[in-house]
């Protein structure tokens, strides 16, 4: 069977963490690693990651941003197989089961997701529940995918600006190069909604349309190049 890592980047999680690492422990087909990349947090995300004992192997460095953690966390891997869990998120436990019984029998397939239902943290202000969009989606994130190793040796590494959504760009670029995916129709994340998540961010909606227009301002030169 093919070895997994899990890589759960991580910040200031301190009140998610443990949560993450249980859902990744929990998995009805073990991870033969997980690697908790603590990105400089500055609270006891670290010492929660580092509690778990040879279960889990945590990497401190200095704070640099989600896409330098995702690679940190690949660098370190040894998995033939790499998934990554964000850090307030969690997995029901059939996930890389099911994704890696795909794989297995896709041969051509490089990467399968899953999808995604958002729940809300129980400290969370009621006037956002009011708000709160429970709908379950079919999830093509970083969390909701299983890949196999070879996969980012053909995409290369995750975009490390921080202000760009580190995920989009590396996926669309794994797209352009031919590589395939499939989603799942079974439900095997839960995405965790809280104020401080980066879709909460004063500047996130601002960041997504730049990348989304680059990506626009791409496509119309390749087909000018075309013509």
């Amino acid at each position: 069977m093919n070895p997994i890592s899990v890589i759960i980047p991580a910040y200031n999680r301190e009140a998610y963490v443990a949560d993450a690492i249980e859902s990744a422990v929990a998995q009805t087909c073990p991870p033969d690693e997980i690697i908790v990349v603590d990105d400089g947090s500055t609270d006891r995300t670290a010492e929660i990651a580092r509690s778990y004992g040879k279960q889990v192997r945590c990497i401190s460095q200095e704070n640099q941003g989600t896409g330098v953690a995702r690679n940190t966390g690949l660098k370190e891997a040894r998995g033939s197989l790499i998934a990554f869990l964000d850090s307030d998120d969690v997995w029901l436990e059939r996930k890389l089961e099911m994704q890696t019984a795909y794989l297995r029998t896709h041969p051509g397939t490089d990467m399968v997701f899953c999808r995604m239902k958002p729940f809300l943290s129980p400290e969370i202000d009621p006037a956002h529940a009011l708000r709160f969009d429970a709908r379950e989606i079919a999830a093509c994130n970083a969390q909701a995918l299983l890949a196999r190793r070879e996969t980012f040796t053909k995409a290369g590494s995750f975009p490390t600006a921080r202000n760009v959504p580190e995920f989009f760009p590396w996926f669309t670029r794994a797209c352009d190069l031919g590589l395939t995916h499939h989603i799942l129709p079974e439900l095997f994340l839960l995405r965790r909604v809280h104020l401080s998540n980066s879709v909460h961010h004063p500047d996130w909606g601002l960041r997504y349309v730049r990348f989304l227009k680059q990506r626009l301002d791409q496509n119309r030169g390749s087909a000018s190049s075309r013509t």
